[in-house]
């Protein structure tokens, strides 16, 4: 794995590699670094065919804190268009018919996230999902799931062998 550091962040593969494990570090104290993380993250992959994903404790191979930023396949797309059904043109989050008994919220342009998911109640257990480019290109969908990962349905390379 090639490794570029910038800002406090590494670029291996498809990943931004940070300090910490996981979500479970995130704090009001420092969340700015994180969502400077995601931001990075936005400049690799930031399309509408995009999804940026961080995995809570308990679902992630490594616990060093890193944030895939990856092109979805046919469940990714099935999941952002049942999200953009659900939050385009709502405010605040929008629970019911979710992945792991998740929520989600639209917010115009590109938010904080972490900051965002933070408003959504605590992120120790959860997967963080920012599917920017969203309704229409006019924002961002930051979505919440508690105690799993969807990562590889999203990128496509599941296999339940694995689970």
């Amino acid at each position: 794995m090639r490794l570029e550091k910038r800002g406090g962040w590494g670029v291996g593969g498809d990943k931004l590699w940070g300090s910490g494990r996981g979500v479970e570090d995130i704090n009001s104290g420092n969340v700015g670094y994180y969502n400077a993380g995601m931001r990075g993250a936005r400049n690799r992959c930031g399309g509408s065919s995009c999804a940026l994903i961080v995995n809570p404790p308990g679902h992630r191979s490594i616990d060093k804190f890193h944030i895939h930023f990856v092109h979805y396949h046919s469940y990714g797309s099935s999941l952002k268009h049942r999200l953009e059904k659900k939050v385009c043109g709502r405010s605040g989050w929008q629970r019911g018919g979710l992945p792991c008994h998740g929520k989600a919220i639209f917010s115009s342009g590109f938010p904080g996230v972490f900051s965002l998911a933070m408003s959504g109640g605590g992120l120790r257990h959860a997967s963080v999902i920012a599917w920017p480019a969203s309704c229409g290109g006019k924002g961002t969908i930051v979505q919440l799931a508690y105690g799993c990962s969807i990562e590889h349905q999203i990128r496509g390379d599941y296999n339940p062998a694995y689970r």
